[in-house]
């Protein structure tokens, strides 16, 4: 692409920025006197102008990436859902929660079981159920958000094994818990609960602010993870 080719691409949008031989971001943008320039590092309003001859520092130039639309976007939806599922089923115990995941549609039954949007929602058309609508989650920021059991054993290595046995032999019990024990900056709290009559078996993981009882809630969902579930 040569340098007349670069200053259309970049005022009509479909390039953007590009990378230098160091392997650096530079982004592109047209100045109010026609000019191809580049932004200044943290910069949005400020940059510097870019002449022919400095076209041979930039190894890729990289175009402005569409969003997703139709089917392409339901997917990227879908997979967040089909998250739930997919680690529901690598579950070695069973209870409501892993049972309503492994029940939950696939792509086509899902996409066509159609709701109303909220009140509170700018596109007013017709769309698939979301995880809290499916009643997988409360509706947070932190659905789909993973946490292992190996992360956590990195600071907890013995009440992570501790964790480990009580998930195999099914056990309730406290893993950890009160205001001592702290994890990514929140107090951190792990137990787990077996219902004898059913055999439903649970485990729980809260990360809270200090001192504060709210923060946000994950669920065992299978062997080896927590997931996002709640947060207050």
């Amino acid at each position: 692409m040569n340098y007349q080719q670069l200053h259309e691409a970049v005022k009509n949008g479909s390039i953007v920025s590009a990378l230098d031989t160091s392997g650096k971001k530079h982004r592109f943008f047209i100045s109010d006197s026609g000019d191809l320039c580049r932004f200044k590092s943290r910069s949005r309003r400020q940059g510097y102008r870019v002449n022919e001859a400095e076209l041979a520092r930039y190894t890729r130039l990289i175009p402005f990436k569409q969003a997703p639309t139709g089917d392409e976007r339901l997917r990227k939806e879908y997979r967040l859902i089909e998250k739930y599922k997919r680690m529901a089923g690598e579950a070695g115990f069973t209870n409501h929660f892993i049972r309503d995941c492994l029940a939950l549609p696939d792509f086509d039954a899902w996409r066509k079981d159609m709701v109303e949007p909220n009140s509170w929602e700018t596109d007013k058309e017709m769309r698939p159920k979301t995880l809290y609508e499916l009643r997988i989650t409360t509706g947070t920021n932190i659905d789909g958000k993973v946490i292992s059991l190996n992360r956590i054993a990195k600071k907890y290595p013995r009440e992570v094994e501790r964790l480990r046995e009580a998930i195999r032999n099914r056990s309730a019990t406290i893993i950890i818990g009160g205001r001592w024990a702290k994890f990514a900056g929140y107090d951190i709290s792990i137990e787990t609960e077996l219902n004898a009559e059913t055999g439903d078996f649970r485990g729980f993981l809260s990360l809270e602010y200090a001192g504060c009882g709210n923060g946000y809630y994950y669920l065992l969902i299978n062997d080896k993870n927590f997931i996002g579930y709640d947060v207050d």
